[in-house]
């Protein structure tokens, strides 16, 4: 129930160019560019179910935003320059607008709090990963079996109590996580990747070190 409202958001507003051109081609009698409602429902329900596979949905994401967006663009301009009454907003007819606008107001409110409480999960979910870790008597063991880049965690193994000191927080999408543990001259950046309702580690990508910055 946690991610629900946040994949019903991200599938919403990826998918929604296939439903401007399903909207746009109603008010054209005999137009072939209807069979775009059943293909915004399938996009629709395809990215509701990858959305949860962080690993996967990275390709998701740029097909939607590189391929899907722009053919989506060019159809509906095309029929846009094929309207013969111009009163309409946007191309649309009002009362489309006005469903599309409500359902937008809706989805990208809502998910606000849904995002808070995934921030608090995956900061939970953190703190107990690393005291498994610490009290691991076989770390690098540990770490490959929990994590989807090990070799990027050597470090963190071998610090953990360290680590473990550091205040936390995170910073979360519908599909990734990133959580930083930060100290006076240190800050770790930890990327943590959905796993259906869960989260799963996948690597320590960035870190700084503010006191070799200085030498």
């Amino acid at each position: 129930m946690l991610f629900a409202i946040v994949d019903f958001t991200t599938a919403f507003f990826l998918s929604l160019p296939l439903l401007l051109i399903y909207f746009k081609s109603r008010s054209q009698q005999e137009t072939p560019w209807r069979w775009s409602f059943p293909l915004w429902l399938f996009n629709y329900l395809s990215i509701r179910y990858f959305v949860s596979d962080g690993e996967l949905f990275w390709v998701v994401l740029c097909w939607q935003l590189l391929f899907l967006w722009p053919i989506s663009l060019v159809i509906y301009l095309h029929l846009y320059k094929k309207e013969k009454n111009w009163s309409f907003y946007i191309g649309l007819k009002k009362k489309h607008v006005v469903f599309v606008a409500v359902l937008m107001a809706l989805f990208a409110s809502s998910p606000v709090y849904s995002l808070f409480l995934a921030n608090q999960q995956v900061v939970a979910f953190h703190q107990q990963l690393m005291q498994e870790l610490e009290a691991s008597p076989d770390r690098q063991l540990y770490l490959i079996k929990n994590t989807n880049a090990p070799s990027t965690l050597l470090d963190v193994a071998d610090h953990i109590a360290e680590v473990r000191k550091g205040p936390v927080y995170a910073s979360t999408l519908p599909w990734r996580s990133k959580v930083v543990v930060h100290q006076d001259n240190w800050q770790k950046e930890f990327t943590y990747v959905r796993f259906y309702n869960g989260w799963r580690l996948d690597g320590l990508y960035q870190e700084s070190n503010w006191e070799n910055q200085k030498d």
